[in-house]
C-alpha cells in the first residue's frame, strides 16, 4: 500500500461534511439506515489516519509489513462499503430532499467522484435525483452537465451546462460545452438509424469475455462492411484470445487488439478505412472503432471502445459497432497508459472472444494494398 496516496485519500474523504441527524424523537427509517453505514464509513476512516500516523512515526522497520497489512485490509474493506454506503445516502436524501445540506453535498461529492472514475451508470442516479428533487447547489449544474454528456443525454447537457456557464461554475464541462449543440443534433440521427437496425435485428454481434466481465458488441456492417469483416475474421480464428487492454485511458477509452501489447502490433496486414464515407458513424458512449497511426489505411487489428462521446474522432476513425452489454466492464477496466507505465500494473485481459451471430456470408479482411 503506499502511505503517501493513502494519505491523501484519506484527507479528501475526511474533508466531506459529515451529515447531522436533526433532533428529533425518531429518525427516518432510511436516514437511520445511511446513519448505520456511514458510523462505520467513518470509524474505519478513522483507524486508516491512525494507522497512517503510526507508520510515519514508527522506529523499528520490522513493524512496517504488518502495519501494511493492516492497512490494506482495512481500506478494502472500507472501499467495499462505498456502494452501499452511496445507495443509503441517497435513499436517506430522497426520503426527505434538500433537507439536510451536508447529505446533499456529500452526494454531490460522490457524483463528482463517480464521474472522475468514469463510472457514469454511478453518477447519473445520483446527479438525476438531485435536479429533479430541485438541488440547487449551483456547483451541481457543472457536474451533472458533464455526467449528461458522458451518457449521451445531450439535451440535458445542453442545459445543465449553460447554466453553469451562466452561473460561473463551468469547469468539469467546459471542454464538452462547445460540442454538445452538435452531439444533440447526430444523437438525434443515431437514435433513427438504431431504431431501424432494432427493428432489423441481423447485426452481427460479438462477446468479448475479459478479466473483469462480458462486454456484447453489436457491429456496423451496413455502414462498415470491411471492418466487421476483419475483426469477425480475426474473433473466429481466435487472433483476439488472450490480448490485453493494453491502453486504457481514463474519461477517454479503452484500446486492445495488439498481439504485441505495447501498440505497434497488428494482424501483418491493414485494411482500409471506412470513416471517410458519406454514412460513417459517429462515436458516442460506448463506440467500438478502429485504432490507427496518423495516415488513413493503417488499421489491422487493435480497436477502442469509448467511455464517453468523442466527436474529436469522428470522421477520422471507423467506428464499426457499439456496447449492447457490459458498460459497468468498462468502468472497472484497469487504466493504464504505456508511455508512462512502470511494469507494476496489470492489465485486463481478453480471455476469449466470440461471435454470437452474423449474417449468412462469409467474412473476410479486406486488406489494404
Amino acid at each position: 500500500m503506499n502511505f503517501k496516496i493513502a494519505s491523501f485519500l484519506i484527507a479528501a474523504l475526511l474533508m466531506i461534511a459529515v451529515p447531522t441527524v436533526a433532533q428529533e424523537t425518531k429518525v427516518a427509517p432510511a436516514r437511520a439506515q445511511f446513519e448505520e453505514i456511514f458510523s462505520k464509513w467513518k470509524d474505519n476512516l478513522k483507524k486508516l489516519r491512525d494507522l497512517n500516523e503510526k507508520h510515519t512515526k514508527v522506529a523499528d522497520d520490522a513493524d512496517v509489513p504488518e502495519i501494511r497489512k493492516e492497512f490494506k485490509a482495512i481500506y478494502d474493506e472500507t472501499e467495499a462499503m462505498i456502494p452501499e454506503l452511496r445507495n443509503r445516502a441517497l435513499s436517506a436524501y430522497l426520503e426527505s430532499p434538500n433537507t439536510d445540506r451536508d447529505l446533499t453535498r456529500m452526494l454531490i461529492s460522490m457524483a463528482s467522484d463517480a464521474l472522475s472514475r468514469d463510472m457514469y451508470s454511478t453518477a447519473k442516479p445520483i446527479s438525476d435525483a438531485l435536479m429533479s428533487n430541485g438541488c440547487d447547489e449551483k456547483a451541481l449544474y457543472d457536474i451533472a452537465g458533464t455526467i449528461a454528456y458522458s451518457t449521451d443525454d445531450f439535451t440535458a447537457a445542453e442545459e445543465l451546462l449553460k447554466e453553469a456557464d451562466d452561473r460561473g461554475v463551468l469547469n468539469l464541462g467546459k471542454d464538452v460545452y462547445p460540442t454538445v449543440s452538435e452531439m444533440k443534433e447526430l444523437w438525434a440521427k443515431e437514435l433513427e438509424i438504431r431504431e431501424a437496425e432494432a427493428k432489423a435485428d441481423d447485426l452481427p454481434r460479438v462477446k468479448l469475455a475479459t478479466t473483469k466481465g462480458d462486454i456484447v458488441l453489436e457491429l456496423f456492417e451496413n455502414e462498415a462492411p470491411d471492418t466487421v469483416g476483419n475483426f469477425v475474421s480475426l474473433i473466429e480464428r481466435g487472433f483476439y484470445d488472450g490480448l490485453t487492454f493494453h491502453r486504457v485511458l481514463p474519461g477517454f477509452m479503452a484500446q486492445g487488439g495488439d498481439p504485441q501489447g505495447d501498440g505497434t502490433g497488428g494482424p501483418g496486414y491493414n485494411i482500409y478505412c471506412e470513416c471517410y464515407e458519406d454514412n460513417y458513424r459517429r462515436h458516442f458512449s460506448g463506440t467500438l472503432s478502429m485504432a490507427k497511426s496518423e495516415p488513413r489505411d493503417t488499421g489491422g487489428s487493435q480497436f477502442f471502445i469509448t467511455f464517453k462521446a468523442t466527436p474529436h474522432l469522428n470522421g477520422k476513425h471507423t467506428a464499426f459497432g457499439r456496447v449492447i452489454e457490459g458498460m459497468d466492464v468498462l468502468e472497472r477496466l484497469q487504466r493504464i497508459d504505456p508511455d508512462t507505465a512502470d511494469g507494476t500494473v496489470e492489465p485486463d485481459k481478453i480471455e476469449k472472444a466470440e461471435v454470437i451471430r452474423k449474417r449468412e456470408h462469409e467474412y473476410v479482411p479486406n486488406k489494404a494494398r
